[in-house]
């Protein structure tokens, strides 16, 4: 009596369960197999790797800043990647010329700034002597050209409002060779451009003007410029 009982009970198990399949398979064939009924999720996509981070430049080093400095005119002395007192009036003459604050001290972005520096400034006189010297008093520089060239840019000290610096056109009469005390100072290898107003090496060269209306360069400068420039060299003077 129990065997037939429990034999239709299996057999509607079995039925139900049969059944059962067949409506899944035919649903999942309407709705695009068995990932159409979200049985199985797909599989991840992979992940898109990063972009690697762009590799900044490497800093630039003394020497490559002294070796632009020197290609743009500006008297470093050896490009030898040595940061002294020659490195520190060259960056002072530059940020003279280019209007920046007078301070000979490097900065990230002064550095930048020279080293994206292509071109040296233009000429002042417009129809100068191919061998000359120009000074702007208002920029405190000396431009030194030969034959027609701009060869040195350096940082300079004229005349205080007290005692200015004459400005115009002038020729290099005489030279002092060495120390020389006059009554506008103490006066290192001199070249004299009218009465006792000379261009000199000097002890100070601030970065404003603080003489008594000579033209001070560095001694380092002064060492080499006589050899520069000649008796008769037009030496021009603008208050700009």
């Amino acid at each position: 009596m129990r065997n037939t009982i429990r034999t239709p009970k299996l057999a509607a198990l079995v039925l139900a369960v049969l059944g059962g399949q067949v409506a899944l398979a035919t649903a999942a064939s309407a709705q695009g197999g068995l990932l159409g009924l979200g049985l199985f999720a797909p599989p991840p996509a992979p992940a898109t790797p990063a972009a690697p981070a762009p590799t900044a430049p490497a800093p630039a080093t003394p020497q490559q800043l002294e070796q632009r400095l020197a290609a743009l005119g500006y008297d470093v002395g050896p490009t030898d990647g040595v940061v002294d007192d020659q490195t520190a009036s060259a960056v002072l003459a530059f940020q003279k010329v280019n209007g920046l604050e007078r301070t000979g001290t490097l900065t990230d972005a002064l550095t930048a700034q020279i080293l994206a520096t292509s071109t040296a400034p233009g000429p002042m006189v417009a129809n100068g002597e191919p061998d000359r010297v120009e000074v702007s008093l208002a920029r405190q520089v000396l431009f030194l050209y030969k034959g027609g060239a701009l060869t040195k840019i350096l940082a300079v000290s004229s005349g205080t409002s007290a005692t200015p610096t004459p400005t115009g056109e002038f020729r290099i009469t005489r030279f002092d060779s060495g120390w020389h005390t006059s009554r506008l100072g103490r006066l290192y290898n001199a070249e004299y451009f009218v009465g006792g107003y000379a261009i000199h090496g000097s002890m100070s060269v601030p970065a404003k003007p603080a003489s008594h209306g000579c033209i001070r360069i560095s001694m380092s400068a002064a060492e080499w410029f006589p050899s520069q420039v000649t008796k008769g060299m037009q030496v021009v003077i603008l208050s700009t």
